[in-house]
């Protein structure tokens, strides 16, 4: 009889990625990958932990597994493990708890132990431990179009809202051969896309001097990969927006016009609390220079709301420089206290509902600037990688993205998902545009 495995991922791209190498793994032994919410033998849930409301999805989502499928082998993972584990450990029916440096081996770990439901078995190893980058098989998805690549791991920056360092380890970066490998599977796969993932993805290549790469001379030996057509990078901070890498969009004919570089806040005595490297005058200028470079870039970003000590002069600043700015969207995260962090230690802490109204105009902020965004591109000449069919009571349609990160619907053609559409960007709606195929 075939076993039936279920996966639930809370988190960031990296989770997203590294539970898809789990399916493939099982997979490829004989398993029948089935929804979460559907009858099965095994339950994995790969959790997150960067803010608290993570930590509680991702314990629900463990009791909600063990309520449904008691008898079921429930196996936790992930960083919430690390951060939450006497947490995880209370939650009922689990058989394994399974940390960040061992998530990979965990189809080998589950053939080699003896489970029982009164007490879990758990491996889980410390941050220093976490040295190697782990190796795991290829991510792959069914519907062929963009395939996730992680390149690095870890992260030694060490901001003082964030426990990711004490979660993963310090940074280390996957071998070039086995990135390009990977890559090359989905080109002869037919996928169009790759991204390009990390916990900190632009210190790519700095734990490996010896082998004289970093982030833009990987881009190059990507570029090489004839089937790939487009290159896609995740978050980057901003010390890592460099003239090379601003010279690799200029030299690359594949590497998407877009960037993640979250800010945070636009208040430099609120970043220097934060421990981050940079000024908002920095922030700036850099930013300013970028979209100088390369005018049709989409820059988004990410911004904590209500960080201790955030009066409403410095909630102020940050407004104004994310409308100067003129991000394309951005990500809200009101402040979230975590456990190993110095931000928890800080005092002046933010009422609740002072973060929310603030949340709410940094989010109306966020919606006018994306539509100002697609408007600046009326008119343009842009090529879609077609992620959707569908149909309505207008006809046909198909949806996709620009390189730059813009969504286009395509009205009364029906080309089929992964193709890549020449189009001309004819309309303006409050988060996508209309296009018409040249």
């Amino acid at each position: 009889m075939t076993l039936k495995v279920a996966f639930k991922t809370i988190g960031c791209k990296v989770n997203q990625y590294e539970t898809g190498t789990l399916r493939q793994s099982f997979i490829k032994s004989g398993f029948q990958v089935v929804e979460f919410q559907e009858s099965a033998d095994i339950y994995i849930i790969n959790t997150c932990a960067v803010t608290r409301e993570a930590v509680r999805k991702s314990k629900q989502m463990i009791r909600k597994a063990s309520r449904s499928h008691p008898r079921a082998t429930i196996i936790v993972t992930g960083c919430a493990v690390q951060s939450n584990l006497p947490d995880i450990q209370a939650c009922k029916n689990v058989s394994l708890i399974v940390g960040n440096q061992y998530k990979e081996n965990i189809f080998d770990i589950i053939h080699k132990t003896k489970f029982t439901k009164e007490e879990p078995v758990i491996l889980v190893s410390s941050p220093e431990e976490m040295v190697n980058y782990q190796e795991a098989g290829n991510y792959f998805t069914s519907h062929r179009i963009r395939g996730l690549v992680k390149i690095q791991d870890g992260c030694n920056q060490f901001c003082s809202y964030c426990i990711i360092p004490y979660l993963r380890g310090r940074g280390r970066s996957r071998s070039v051969r086995n990135v390009l490998s990977e890559i090359k599977d989905f080109g002869d796969r037919g996928y169009k896309e790759v991204v390009l993932l990390g916990i900190n993805l632009g210190s790519y290549g700095n734990d490996q001097p010896e082998a004289e790469i970093n982030l833009e001379k990987l881009i190059y030996k990507i570029e090489q990969i004839s089937p790939i057509e487009r290159i896609r990078l995740s978050s980057i901070e901003l010390p890592y927006i460099t003239e090379g890498l601003i010279a690799a969009f200029h030299c690359s004919t594949k590497l998407c016009h877009q960037l993640h570089i979250p800010l945070q806040s636009g208040d430099d005595r609120i970043l220097a609390l934060m421990r981050r490297k940079y000024t908002s005058e920095q922030f700036r200028k850099i930013i300013v220079y970028l979209k100088k470079s390369i005018p049709d870039i989409a820059i988004t970003t990410d911004v904590i709301v209500g960080f201790p000590g955030e009066d409403e002069k410095a909630f102020q600043n940050t407004v104004d420089l994310v409308e100067e700015i003129g991000f394309s969207k951005v990500h809200i995260f009101p402040y979230s206290d975590r456990i190993f962090n110095l931000a928890s230690f800080l005092p002046d802490r933010i009422p609740e509902e002072i973060i929310n109204q603030r949340s709410t105009k940094m989010n109306n902020l966020s919606l006018k600037l994306s539509r100002e965004f697609i408007q600046k591109n009326l008119g343009k000449e842009k090529r879609i990688l077609i992620e959707l069919q569908g149909q309505n009571e207008n006809g046909k349609y198909v949806f996709g993205l620009t390189d730059n990160y813009i969504k286009v619907f395509v009205y009364n053609i029906s080309t089929e998902k992964g193709k890549i559409v020449k189009t001309k960007i004819i309309k303006v709606n409050d988060s996508y545009a209309v296009g018409e195929v040249l």
